[in-house]
């Protein structure tokens, strides 16, 4: 609703309008189904006077959020904003509220959010503990505030709740754990004498060992060791001595470990490799330490995530391209970051709506496309629907709405900074929505962009395929396309010049991959692009496959000949 859209700007003024016509200052989005109050305590824009306009318009402090019964105050706790939950205690929101599931104002406050590296933890902490928060209550999972930050290693935290009353219990920590977290080596050393159990797991099945390791305490580790203790321990869900390390970002210890000559390919239960853990924990020295000893970053686990894809920052982002990985990989926040664009609401006018809303081609190489709801439609990123929701759309809707929410695009960091975006598609061949682009986005680093329409006859649409920088030039290879558009045994190659974006294809010979698509590329000095990998399109009685591609191809960029390699 466009109340909670100005709340979520922090528009008080177009929130006083909305109401003055009439809104109810409690209103459910149609959405999310939360209230304006949620929204405001929740978005960046909206600060403490959105808060208490709301407030004072008659909001209900207490109100729940029916799908997840979070009230105002649960949602609050959750973005870490001390100010905002200070505020809602003052007026008065209630700190006892417990869900069904047996959620609480501290379990919500720890839960659900990245607290590991959070500088206003403990504050918040101390806040609600102050107000009489409740600080052993368990979730009907098993979910306790104490279990969650000791899981984290935020063992600060863990202090502050057992200082305050928190049921020690629920850790199953033996003395030598907490001597481990909390007392110096010398009285490690000396519950060691005595015979402490080196086997004994704790509530997330860590040894002493591993609880070591997540500490970050090399002594101690090495007098465990020493010990007897099992260097092979996993914890809960086969999570690794080296995963523990790199989930509370102990570079000296990851560094002791792979110098140790610990194995760094080793996967948990889900199939998560140290890099990847590294890489979505934002620990970038890990990451640069585990490259340096070999780790290969093109590793998957059972969800097809690799390290480039689950990336927390972009120091990581680039030593993994770095290492021979795409930046097309990258996922949608590390991409807002790069480009400088996206996350912002949609907001235009139903006209500029009408005027841009079907796909259409360029009709130069290039010309630009200043079209107002394409450019909206690139700084929020929303899917089509989104667009069409939001408008009384009675035009032509067998024609897809134009949408830069997109599968199979590339992105291309150029020397200067630029960041290239091309093609892509959006939905599956079965929604009325779908389709393949052949544009051009080039960012210019400072949050501006310009969006470049080409003549499908110079430039068809292309997903899924893959762009490579040589010297003056983007390489497109590849592409899935439209069914009717595919040629068996033919490669589509085109190049975009980098500094007058024009595009042309690009006639080659030799032993071609075929219609790959999905594939990887790579440029090998002095003038080679290597593609491996992927997908190749074949017909086999009169039906479409595709085959995995089991070789190399090499294109030579001298004379555009294709060499096949098999070995």
């Amino acid at each position: 609703m466009q109340i909670h859209l100005q709340v979520k700007q922090g528009n008080i003024a177009g929130v006083a309008a909305q109401i003055a016509s009439g809104v109810d200052v409690d209103a459910l989005d149609e959405y999310s189904a939360q209230t304006p109050l949620m929204v405001a305590v929740t978005s960046l824009n909206a600060g403490l006077d959105m808060m208490q306009f709301l407030i004072d318009q008659g909001a209900d402090i207490n109100a729940v959020d029916e799908e997840t019964q979070k009230t105002v105050l649960g949602f609050a706790v959750q973005t870490g904003n001390l100010d905002k939950v200070r505020s809602l205690l003052e007026a008065g929101a209630d700190i006892h509220y417990q869900t069904s599931g047996g959620y609480d104002v501290l379990i919500n406050a720890v839960h659900g959010r990245d607290i590991a590296r959070d500088p206003h933890l403990i504050p918040l902490l101390n806040l609600l503990i102050e107000r009489g928060a409740k600080v052993d209550g368990v979730s009907r999972y098993g979910e306790s505030a104490l279990r969650v930050i000791s899981i984290v290693g935020r063992f600060d935290a863990v202090q502050v709740l057992l200082a305050a009353g928190a049921d020690a219990e629920q850790l199953a920590w033996t003395d030598l754990m907490y001597a481990i977290v909390f007392e110096p080596l010398a009285t490690v050393h000396e519950l060691l004498e005595q015979g402490a159990d080196l086997t004994a797991r704790d509530c997330w099945l860590r040894t002493p060992w591993l609880l070591c390791l997540q500490m970050g305490d090399v002594e101690k580790a090495k007098l465990l060791l020493a010990a007897g203790a099992n260097p092979h321990d996993v914890g809960i869900s086969g999570k690794t001595a080296l995963m523990f390390a790199i989930e509370s970002d102990c570079t000296k210890i990851v560094q002791w470990l792979v110098e140790q000559g610990w194995k760094i390919e080793v996967p948990d239960e889900f199939g998560d490799m140290p890099l990847m853990v590294a890489a979505s924990r934002g620990a970038t020295d890990c990451v640069q330490i585990l490259i340096e000893h070999g780790a290969d970053p093109k590793r998957a686990n059972h969800c097809n995530d690799t390290a480039i894809k689950v990336a927390a920052n972009l120091p990581i982002v680039r030593i993994l391209v770095n290492a021979g990985e795409d930046m097309s990989e990258i996922n949608d926040d590390m991409r807002k970051i790069l480009t400088e664009v996206g996350g912002e609401d949609l907001q235009l006018s139903l006209e500029q709506y009408v005027a841009g809303r079907h796909r259409r081609f360029g009709q130069t190489n290039p010309e630009v496309m200043d079209i107002e709801f394409w450019k909206a439609m690139i700084r929020c990123g929303h899917p089509a629907y989104y667009a069409q929701a939001q408008f009384p759309d009675t035009g032509d809707l067998e024609e897809p709405v134009w949408c830069y929410y997109r599968y199979g695009r590339t992105i291309t960091e150029l020397p200067d900074g630029r960041i290239v975006e091309i093609g892509g598609e959006h939905e599956d061949y079965y929604d009325p929505d779908f389709c393949i682009y052949n544009d051009v986005v080039v960012y210019a680093g400072d949050g501006t962009f310009k969006i470049l329409g080409y003549p499908q006859a110079v430039f068809p649409p292309t997903d899924f395929h893959r762009a490579t920088l040589a010297g003056d030039y983007i390489y497109i290879i590849g592409n899935l396309g439209y069914a009717e558009s595919r040629i068996e045994q033919e490669t589509p190659v085109y190049r975009l010049h980098c500094q007058t974006f024009q595009i042309e294809q690009v006639e080659t010979i030799g032993d071609r991959p075929g219609w790959i698509s999905r594939h990887q590329a790579a440029y090998k000095e002095p003038s080679q692009i290597w593609i491996t990998g992927g997908q190749i399109y074949v017909r086999r009685n009169g039906q479409s496959e595709y085959i995995e591609n089991q070789a190399d191809y090499i294109l030579d960029l001298t004379d555009f000949r294709w060499t096949r390699r098999t070995d």
